[in-house]
This record gives structure tokens, C-alpha cells and sequence, in this order.
């Protein structure tokens, strides 16, 4: 088992080596260096046999020839050749061998052999194997890109996941660049030869930078260390979990994919203050973003406001679903309610605003402002849709009214045209997270609700 200290070599590597690095553009080893060589502060060393330099970085003949106290050596060449550059490495030369192709225990024959023989050589010289069969690890905070993702999202204390899908890697990516969502770390796990997810997960429950813990996992080979570290981070921020491969035919997909009986639903079961069971992949992330950008609420009391009824009704419906309450709003509050909405308006909760657009930016402003000093919500769910959608002032209104002394934890059904998407944007600046669903918008209160 890493300790914290030995695991922050891994996050936050002072030197870094790359075995299979190459010039020829496409090939991995090139990704790899041209994505570290211009953003790794780092030493930075080469190693392929027929190339003097790579990426502008000299490079070197064999594993052999580098210097002791690479922290962070990835190693990107086929199978059978990646166990013997383990075997090549002197004792205490390499603290972290990244084993990134498969061809290991997930494929019939000898790759389990194999893959055991890399993790007995890889330990004989006090090396930690994170894999095999991954696509790297990240570092936001520190601009570090030691994967295979095309582009580095936007880097800063927020969200860090563990998974064992590079796919899933791939979706945080793109959804962090998409919302500039800010994630610390990402680390893929792959086949946890050696390194597993119940050490990662308690070296990030202590990460300063990691205010959000997600999971994407398939097993879990020890699933009551794995429950302790769980209970460990769940005490400190929040975790959600996704486990994947829980029926029949997801089990078969995840031995064929990592070699290993998919387990990681059964940790789903576990009860825990701060710990989420998201569905999917994306109900993390937009549950991620929620909790990021917006206080816990302090009950699960939700009010609704919409301009129209039945996208109400439907709101109330999912928040029930997902429980959360939806109180009737008292007669005062109801009064005070009416000062700003026609005398039709609905008033009780969901709060219907009515069609009447062009008063919009006015009015969202007002209703939250009477909700937040009610005392009779926790949090809110606004509705924005259809013509609402098309008022840049009243986005701009929904975002200046956030920057204000807000009381209530909000987030947006954002219901428009994909031209309309600057709009949202102005939300999203705010750190008011915008949904193109009811549930996903439901989904994300409910996270705020604990």
C-alpha cells in the first residue's frame, strides 16, 4: 500500500520518463511527449533506441540509462515488452511504472500470467503499477496531462474522479471544457493489478484541491477496505459513485473489458452521509457541477419557478421522485408572492409565472428574492424555456441576482434552441449549473439536498 506522501509522486511528479516515445505524429508515444514536453515543468526523459532527441528532449537508449528517482515512468509499448522494461529497472529506480497498453489479465490465455509477472517485477525493484490498460493520470491544478486526452480541461481545485473507463475519462473531459468546470485530478485504474481505487480514494479525501470526489468503477477487489475508505472521504466531501456492469450482460462486458467480476454495485448499497449513487456517467458530472458551484442546501425543501404549468407539474413530480419536498407556500408568502405576478399567476408552489416573457427579468429576480427570505425553501429549481430562453436580460438577470446576498442554492432547467446557448452561458459564468432536462435539473437540487 502507497502512502499519501508516495501517492502525491504519482499526482505530482517532480520527474517523468516515457518509454515508447517517438517522432512519428500520431503514434502514442508522440501524444504523450508533445503534450508533457510543452506543459510538464518537470524533468523530462525520453527513451527510444533510435532517436536522439523527441519532442526537443534528448532521448535515451534504454530504460537502464536513466537517472534513479523517476517518480512517474509511462510505458508505451506492447505487453509482453512492457514486463520486461519492469524487469530492466533497477531497485528504487522508478517509484510509479504507468502501464498503459492491455493485452493483460482482460484478454484469454496468458494475460493473467502476465499480468502478474509485471506486478511481481515491477514490486521486486519497490516500483506501484497504476494499470495496466489505461489512459493515464491528470493533474488540473498543476497542468499536467500524463494521459491519452486530446486536451487538458480547465484546471483548479473542483471535482477529481477515479475510473476504469478511458471513455469515461474521454466524457469528463469534454464536459469540463464544455461548462469550464474546474477538476484537481483524474486517475484511470484499469485492471488494479496493484494500485486500487481504496488507496486513490483516501489520498484524495485528504487532496486540499479535491473538493468532489467521483467514481466510475466496474470491481472492487476488496470491497471492505474499499467501504472504509469510502466512509473516510464521504466524512470529509462529498462522493458519488457510479458503479457500472450490474446486470448480466454488464458483467460480461466488464471481464472482458479488465479481467475482473464486476462488483462495484454492491458498494452502492453502502449508506453514507455525502455519498451519492449516480445512475450514469453524466448524472455524476452534472451532480459534480452542482455541488462545485453551489452551497449544500439546508433541508430538502424545493420551490419551483416557472412560466409555465405543465413543465411545473412535471418538476414536482421528479422532485418528489428524487426526495424532495414541495411545500405549499403559506398565505403570506403567497401575498407577497402576488405583489409581483398577475393576480392569475400560480402562487402555491411550483410558482407559475405565466407567458408573460417580457416582464421576466424583472420578476425571477423578485420571486427568488421574496423565496430566499421566506424561510419556507431550502433551494430552488427555475424553470427557463422556450421565448424565456431567447432574453439575454433575463439571463443576465438570473446571473446578477446569484452575485447578490443569496440565500437559496439554485440550479436551471434550461429548456432552448442550441442558439440560444450564449444565454445559458451567462448563467453558467455565474456558477448557476443550466440542465437541458427535467431530471438532470431535478437530479442536480437533490444533490444539494444531501
Amino acid at each position: 500500500m502507497a502512502h499519501s506522501s508516495d501517492l502525491d509522486h504519482l499526482f505530482s511528479p517532480r520527474s517523468i520518463a516515457v518509454v515508447g516515445a517517438s517522432n512519428k505524429p500520431g503514434k502514442m508515444g508522440n501524444l504523450f511527449m508533445q503534450r508533457l514536453a510543452a506543459q510538464f515543468r518537470g524533468k523530462l526523459y525520453a527513451v527510444n533506441p533510435g532517436a536522439r532527441e523527441v519532442a526537443g528532449v534528448p532521448a535515451h537508449r534504454r530504460v537502464e540509462d536513466l537517472p534513479d528517482g523517476i517518480d512517474m515512468l509511462i510505458v508505451l509499448v506492447p505487453a509482453d515488452g512492457l514486463v520486461a522494461v519492469a524487469e530492466a529497472c533497477r531497485p528504487g529506480q522508478v517509484r510509479f511504472l504507468l502501464a498503459v497498453p492491455s493485452g493483460f489479465a482482460e484478454v484469454p490465455g496468458d494475460g493473467a500470467a502476465l499480468q502478474q509477472k509485471l506486478v511481481a517485477a515491477a514490486r521486486a525493484r519497490g516500483t506501484r503499477v497504476l494499470g495496466p490498460n489505461i489512459v493515464g493520470v491528470m493533474n488540473g491544478v498543476l497542468g499536467l496531462n500524463a494521459s491519452m486526452m486530446p486536451e487538458l480541461p480547465p484546471g483548479g481545485p473542483g471535482l477529481s474522479c477515479l475510473t476504469q473507463s478511458g471513455g469515461f475519462g474521454m466524457a469528463l473531459s469534454m464536459y469540463a471544457l464544455d461548462h469550464d468546470m474546474r477538476f484537481a485530478k483524474f486517475c484511470d485504474i484499469g485492471n488494479t493489478a496493484d494500485l486500487d481505487a481504496p488507496e486513490l480514494l483516501e489520498f484524495l479525501a485528504h487532496d486540499a484541491d479535491t473538493h468532489v470526489i467521483g467514481l466510475f468503477l466496474e470491481s472492487v477487489r476488496d470491497p471492505a477496505w474499499f467501504r472504509r475508505a469510502l466512509e473516510t472521504a464521504a466524512a470529509r466531501k462529498p462522493v458519488i459513485l457510479t458503479a457500472v456492469g450490474v446486470t448480466a450482460a454488464g458483467r460480461r462486458a466488464s471481464l472482458a473489458h479488465l479481467g475482473i467480476a464486476a462488483g462495484a454495485a454492491t458498494i452502492s448499497e453502502t449508506p453514507s452521509k455525502n455519498f451519492l449513487v449516480a445512475e450514469t456517467g453524466l448524472d455524476l458530472l452534472h451532480r459534480s457541477r452542482a455541488l462545485l458551484w453551489q452551497r449544500m442546501a439546508a433541508g430538502r425543501r424545493v420551490a419551483i419557478v416557472t412560466g409555465t404549468g405543465g413543465i411545473g407539474a412535471e418538476l414536482a413530480d421528479l422532485a418528489l421522485g428524487h426526495g424532495l419536498e414541495v411545500p405549499s407556500m403559506s398565505p403570506a408568502l403567497q401575498q407577497r408572492l402576488g405583489k409581483h405576478l398577475p393576480y392569475y399567476a400560480g402562487m402555491k408552489n411550483p410558482i407559475d409565472c405565466t407567458p408573460i416573457w417580457w416582464d421576466y427579468p424583472k420578476i425571477y429576480p423578485a420571486v427568488l428574492d421574496e423565496l430566499a427570505q421566506s424561510g419556507e425553501a431550502d433551494l430552488a429549481i427555475v424553470s427557463i424555456t422556450d421565448v424565456a430562453a431567447t432574453l439575454a436580460d433575463l439571463a443576465a438577470a438570473i446571473a446578477q441576482w446569484t452575485q447578490g446576498p443569496q440565500k437559496l442554492p439554485i440550479v436551471v432547467y434550461w429548456g432552448a434552441r442550441h442558439r440560444d446557448h450564449a444565454n445559458m452561458m451567462l448563467i453558467e459564468r455565474a456558477g448557476v449549473p443550466c440542465y437541458p432536462t427535467t431530471r438532470e435539473a431535478v437530479s442536480a437540487a437533490a444533490a444539494l439536498a444531501g
